[in-house]
């Protein structure tokens, strides 16, 4: 099994490899594509939501900072960015 965002170490850039789409509802899937979160793009996990909350997580896509839920980056697959 690939790891996943929602444990990606914090401040370390990582690759999107693969998002599960059927397992999020159209609104959570079209949100995150707005977003420019898809397969292939680079982001850093930057904060979680509190200390004992891993709700919601702080991304970094390329000059954004987007929020998304934990639950949502449990449906995302990741691998080591390219340098």
């Amino acid at each position: 099994m690939n790891p996943r965002l929602d444990s990606a170490l914090l401040g370390v850039a990582v690759r999107i490899s693969r998002i599960d789409w059927d397992a999020m509802s159209h609104d959570e899937g079209r949100r995150l594509r707005e977003f420019g979160l898809m397969e292939g793009i680079d982001v850093t996990p930057l904060h979680r939501g509190s200390l004992f909350s891993r709700d919601p997580l702080a991304l970094s896509v390329g000059r954004m900072r987007v929020i998304i839920r934990a639950r949502q980056a449990a449906m995302i697959e990741v691998a080591p960015a390219a340098t």
